[in-house]
């Protein structure tokens, strides 16, 4: 007895490992799609995220994360290169996420900056007519730890994911045990509430205020989770969650669907984080959603070993085309339609 059912301890523990192998990418494929459609922008490092603006042109987080200088935003703008925009930036700025609400003339631009003391949501007025920050410390705040991404749903509320419950090696654990422990936060004026929980790995967030319907992504369950809420209710209604993309990051609007960027070997992104000689290879997928606004299919606009560009880790609109950054590499990737 004790023999049967040590085999099936075994057993059981290989199927688990396995299966966690299966969502880290390791048994997935990689091809090369899109390529030739695509050129290399150079000027940036570490663009993590990219912001539209509605009059044109984007903002873009940056920070070379294999040193330890504070990262700066930078302007995009079709046929210039990358410009750092001046500013009186706080001492430790380490952007991560990134989201911008406009009204009327003017732009407010959000980041998540990694400190020594924690995550912080450092806020700036963009002034477009002599490109410069104007850091704005009484909309700035302190939010805790492992926050991800930020979405602005107007000028003193925004919603956060949080990818872990814990940092270092028990915030590892939540990934290898698939601890589903990651959540979304509401900010307001109130503080921080919790509005969603039980996620794994709540990484790029979207809310979209015209439709009333929020997206997440779950990157090491390789999901894009679809929810229905309003600023005012307590809890979002579960859509639907739409699997098998592979390692998820951020999510973008385009048009009537989204963007979706994502680590299609997670594996392979651990290592390129270490050492920039292993590539890690890039991913980036075109949602359609259905009549209710969840997401019901998807379609690879882009993917490669990362020769170019390696863990792209978010994709924009930008001028008809595509614009991609990433999270570790340096430069951009503009590529335009299949």
């Amino acid at each position: 007895m004790k023999k049967l059912m040590g085999i099936a301890l075994a057993v059981a523990v290989l199927a688990y490992v396995i299966n966690l192998l299966f969502d880290a990418g390791a048994f997935y494929r990689v091809q090369d799609i899109n390529l030739q459609q695509c050129r290399k922008i150079s000027g940036i490092s570490g663009a993590e995220d990219i912001a539209p603006l509605k009059e044109g042109g984007a903002l873009a987080s940056s920070l070379n994360r294999h040193d330890k200088a504070p990262g700066a935003l930078y302007y995009l703008q079709q046929g210039q290169a990358p410009l750092r925009l001046p500013g009186d930036y706080p001492p430790e700025f380490y952007p991560h996420g990134i989201d911008v609400w406009q009204k009327d003339a003017e732009t407010w631009v959000y980041a998540v900056s990694h400190g020594s003391q924690g995550d912080r949501i450092e806020t700036f007025r963009f002034e477009r007519a002599v490109m410069r920050l104007v850091y704005q410390p009484e909309l700035s705040r302190s939010v805790g730890k492992n926050i991800n991404d930020i979405s602005v749903i107007d000028q003193s509320r925004w919603l956060l994911t949080r990818d872990h419950a814990y940092a270092g090696g028990l915030g590892r654990a939540e990934d290898y045990l698939r601890l589903p422990l990651a959540s979304v936060l509401l900010v307001d004026d109130a503080g921080e509430h919790t509005l969603l929980d039980g996620l794994h790995f709540a990484n790029g967030i979207y809310y979209n205020p015209q439709r009333e319907r929020l997206y997440v992504a779950e990157t090491t369950s390789g999901a894009v989770s679809s929810w229905a809420w309003r600023p005012g209710e307590a809890s979002p209604v579960l859509l639907g969650r739409f699997t098998g993309l592979h390692g998820v990051d951020n999510i973008m609007p385009e048009g009537d669907g989204l963007l979706v960027a994502a680590h299609p070997k997670l594996l392979k992104l651990s290592a390129y984080q270490k050492d920039a000689q292993e590539r890690s290879p890039s991913l980036v997928w075109r949602l359609a959603l259905g009549p209710q606004g969840a997401v019901e299919r998807s379609q690879i606009f882009y993917q490669s070993h990362g020769q170019a560009l390696a863990a792209i880790s978010v994709a924009a609109p930008f001028d008809g085309q595509i614009l991609m950054g990433s999270v570790f590499d340096d430069g951009l990737l503009m590529c335009g339609e299949r």
